[in-house]
């Protein structure tokens, strides 16, 4: 679980460590070699809803290496967000598939398709 922290002497973004690809990408994945799912902390505390709407949370979370959303405030204005953005193309289908695949991957781990 990722947590709405910022990391100023880290990264350079000024965003919160959920949102960040700095982060969650360059460092967790990829310098850690973390492969697992990552989910976000709740999407409705107030760190995130006094600074961002649902829809910008959503996309950047997803953009930044994020596996599953925890909680946005407005869960239908996410699902909009993130559907018009792979739609444009800004998140790939790709990177949709990902995630996916992570998911049912410790699904299947856990035996939940027998």
């Amino acid at each position: 679980m990722v947590a709405h922290i910022k990391t100023p002497n880290i990264t350079t973004d000024n965003l919160p460590a959920t949102m960040s690809h700095k982060m969650i990408t360059e460092i967790l994945r990829e310098e850690l070699g973390f492969q697992k799912i990552v989910i976000t902390d709740s999407l409705s505390m107030g760190a995130i809803t006094e600074y961002y709407n649902s829809g910008n949370v959503a996309t950047n979370c997803i953009k930044a290496g994020v596996d599953m959303l925890l909680m946005p405030k407005d869960l239908n204005m996410a699902r909009k967000a993130l559907l018009e953005a792979v739609t444009a193309g800004t998140i790939s289908e790709d990177r949709i598939n990902t995630s996916l695949r992570r998911i049912l991957s410790v699904k299947y781990d856990a035996g939940l398709f027998k």
